[in-house]
């Protein structure tokens, strides 16, 4: 099947943009709605030093913007442009682009990668005769980029090349990762970087990564890879800034920092390529692929990155299985790799069985490796070296484990005069000196020193080792359960309720009633969801023995197994703080669990209420349990609960005013419930407000409660009321006439209460409503009656052109 082509070119004729760029030459079943996008693509502008008018000898120097690029509808375009001559009239010459389209469901002919196109003998320079692209079925490779060149080139550029590898492994496992900009003095460089880039890739990546040998203005560019000259149009402090880019200058120039975190496979594979074994990547992407059973999950990650506008999202192995394998074929080929990577290598090793290897050679070979080391070795390094104790001391590395006997040597004495040694570490150090016949009288009275206090930390990180040591020596037995009861009491009791269940089945736990609730629990777990927590907790205090039963420490373990990390609700507070001793405030933690039940509270909680008052009486007169935001919250809280039910007495307003400005800033929940709640209880008709409560929200000018107010005023509860009791419509009209010029922003609300709640409800009124109101008006006293007349007199004519439409009267 013939490739879709396309040239383009300057001619004699200018096009409709008065330039004389456009398609010479198309296949015809291109689609014509990619060639604008196409010609975004396949630009090409010299850089900055280059001869305006070169000699045919000064063309070979110009830069080759070799391209692989993504299309909007999936395909891809390769492309090569070149310069061919001064131009006929754009300032920056002439050139000649000649592009395949690759269809998204395959690659190039022959499983070619796009790089190996680099420079293929069917690349044109000029346009076809007569404007047909010359049939082409196949790019012929033109093995520019052998291995030996690309041997070279990693030699030349080795301290750039971890970076360069630790970027590339980022193009694919991040939808946004950043591109690559790889600065060169000659357009061929970059062609080798890209060259290195898909030789590590595996080769369904390295068909799809996009690139581009060359161009001058980078931040328009969309490849993955982009090579640039030291002259292109780039602000690396800009760039630098946007994170949107990672420059690897091989010129002299600035290059991206270090990555925080080193990656190991990138550094493994700097040490494969300096060692001239990049055959290495091909085989562990081989063994990739036996090795995982997850081709469903790369095929959706595969048809995601097909979507994506620039290579997309891949499935990517797990970084740290591939590290290690790639490390254990580096070994095995006897390449040197510093600590990490023998650590990777032997990590592989031990995850996989010796029967994997007919006669075990290479797995020799990979630990003989590992074993003659050459770097000093991490701890990390003998932890994994002591799990293959048993292959070390097998008769074929007896003879190779020469070098690791001499470092382990050394690293027992070190690990004997460092009291911060982990034990887990010392103990497996011992093992493995035991099993390559390593001298170690000198260190083993240090290891009975230091066991008894190495056992007692809760931070140990192998319990099987500390198991095994405790049942070695039972003297340090009762020393851990001491340890682990003391650590249940005041840290997080649930990892000891798994360690209980599984470590330490039937231990003796007599005097210990943390241990003892935790065993109790990991006996018999708590259920999930619903259920009486309240009981639960006392069921445990019951387990832990009557004289423990009011130890603060212990009513704080019994929480924390009953409820962990779990917020308390305020039904379950108020159901479990009838029940508790009177010391329970005491407990560690217990009293920020209470006060945050009925400070999170929701504003509908039917609970929270009931919850502070009772709270406020346990602890009002406690000093240190409350800080003053609290106090005052949970005041707010009974407030709002004695308003909604209309037990508060005389003076709320005053009180809520100034305990808002001292529980600052105030729960969600609690405002709108007391903003509501005060609302509704200045707005009550029965029992209406004390006299005062109205004007000292007034002048308070809390915008809070006063907006509360004025949205309370306007909901339809309010309007009825209006509209049925014409006594009601007095005392609001009253009301929305109090303390007019004290601010403004009660001058706006009583303003618009009167325009458009109070007035369209006395316009609906009949005669006889209207004159209950003077009624109640002048029984009040004052200038009420006359200033309402006035007030009035807009809405008659409302009135009486409403009865001569015939509007029905009013039940």
């Amino acid at each position: 099947m013939n490739l879709q082509q396309l040239h383009y070119t300057s001619t004699a004729t200018l096009g409709p943009n008065g330039s004389g760029f456009r398609f010479t030459a198309a296949s015809p079943e291109l689609p014509i709605t990619l060639l604008g996008e196409a010609e975004q693509l396949i630009g090409y502008e010299p850089p900055s030093d280059a001869p305006r008018r070169p000699t045919v000898e000064e063309l070979s120097s110009f830069p080759v913007a070799f391209s692989h690029n993504r299309l909007s509808d999936g395909s891809r375009l390769l492309c090569r442009t070149v310069r061919t001559g001064p131009g006929r009239s754009g300032r920056h010459g002439n050139f000649h682009a000649h592009a395949i389209r690759l269809p998204d469901s395959g690659g190039l002919p022959g499983g070619l990668l796009p790089i190996e196109a680099w420079e293929s003998p069917s690349w044109a320079d000029r346009t076809p005769d007569g404007g047909i692209p010359v049939p082409l079925t196949a790019l012929v490779p033109a093995r520019r980029i052998d291995k030996k060149g690309l041997l070279d080139f990693v030699q030349a550029r080795a301290d750039r090349l971890e970076a360069f590898l630790t970027d590339v492994r980022t193009l694919f496992r991040t939808p946004d990762a950043p591109q690559l900009l790889v600065v060169e003095q000659n357009s061929a460089h970059t062609a080798y970087w890209v060259a290195v880039a898909s030789a590590v890739l595996p080769r369904e990546l390295a068909g799809r990564l996009t690139f581009t040998t060359y161009t001058r203005r980078p931040m328009l560019a969309r490849q993955q890879i982009v090579g640039v000259f030291p002259d292109a149009d780039f602000d690396y402090a800009a760039a630098a800034s946007q994170h949107r880019y990672r420059v690897h200058d091989c010129t002299g120039g600035h290059s991206s920092p270090a990555r925080t975190e080193r990656d190991l496979w990138a550094a493994v594979a700097a040490r494969i390529w300096l060692a001239g074994r990049p055959e290495l990547f091909a085989e562990a992407t081989r063994r990739t692929a036996l090795g995982r059973t997850g081709a469903v999950t790369a095929g959706a990650g595969r048809a995601a990155a097909a979507r994506s506008g620039t290579g997309g999202t891949v499935c990517v192995p797990e970084a740290e299985d591939d590290a290690d394998r790639l490390a254990a074929l580096a070994a095995r080929e006897g390449i040197t790799l510093d600590s990490a990577g023998r650590t990777a290598a032997a990590r592989w090793t031990r995850r996989h069985a010796p029967g994997t290897d007919p006669g075990n050679t290479l797995r020799t070979r990979l630990l003989t490796t590992v074993a003659a080391g050459g770097t000093d070795r991490t701890p990390e390094e003998w932890t994994v070296l002591a799990s293959l104790t048993e292959e070390f001391s097998g008769p074929a590395l007896r003879m190779a484990t020469t070098p690791l006997k001499d470092d382990l040597r050394a690293e027992l004495d070190r690990a004997a005069g460092n009291p911060a040694t982990p034990l887990v570490r010392f103990l497996a150090l011992l093992r493995l000196a035991e099993a390559l016949w390593v001298d170690r009288d000198t260190v083993l009275p240090v290891l009975a020193a230091r066991l008894t206090a190495a056992l007692l930390d809760e931070h140990s990180q192998d319990r099987k080792v500390v198991r095994a040591a405790m049942d070695a020596h039972p003297e340090l037995r009762a020393a851990v359960l001491d340890s682990l009861d003391h650590t249940a009491a005041t840290g997080a009791p649930e990892p000891i309720v798994r360690l209980l269940g599984a470590e330490l089945p039937g231990a003796d736990l007599t005097g210990r009633p943390h241990l003892t609730m935790a065993a109790a629990v990991a006996a018999a777990p708590l259920p999930d969801g619903d259920h009486d927590a309240a009981a639960q907790l006392h069921t445990l205090l019951q387990t832990a023995g009557p004289e423990h039963q009011e130890t603060a420490s212990v009513l704080r373990t019994a929480f924390r197994l009953v409820w962990g990390d779990a917020p308390l609700r305020p039904a379950e507070a108020e159901a479990l703080l009838t029940g508790l001793p009177p010391g329970w405030h005491r407990a560690p933690d217990l009293v920020d669990a209470f006060v945050g039940a009925a400070l999170d509270s929701g504003p509908d909680d039917p609970v929270a209420p009931r919850l502070a008052k009772s709270l406020l009486k346990s602890l009002l007169g406690r000093s240190g349990e409350l800080d003053a935001r609290q106090r005052a919250a949970l005041l707010l809280l009974e407030q709002a609960g004695d308003l909604a039910s209309g037990a508060a007495p005389p003076g709320y307003t005053a009180r809520v005013i100034a305990l808002r400005r001292q529980a600052h800033p105030l729960e969600a929940g609690i405002a709108e419930r007391l903003c509501a709640a005060l609302a509704r209880r200045l707005l009550c008709m029965d029992p209406p407000p004390a006299p005062g409560e109205l004007p000292d929200l007034i002048h308070s000018g809390d915008e809070l409660l006063l907006d509360a107010y004025a949205l309370e005023a306007h909901s339809d509860g309010v309007r009825a009321l209006l509209g049925q009791t014409p006594t009601y419509a007095a005392v609001c009209f009253v009301a929305w006439h109090t303390a007019p010029g004290v601010n403004d922003l009660w001058d706006e609300i009583r303003t618009d209460l009167l325009a458009s709640v109070l007035r369209p409800e006395v316009r609906r009124m009949s005669t006889e409503e209207v004159e209950e109101i003077r009624h109640c008006l002048r029984q009040v006293g004052g200038p009420w009656a006359e200033t309402f007349h006035e007030w009035d007199r807009f809405g008659v004519l409302g009135r009486l052109s409403g009865r001569w439409r015939g509007r029905p009267g009013r039940s």
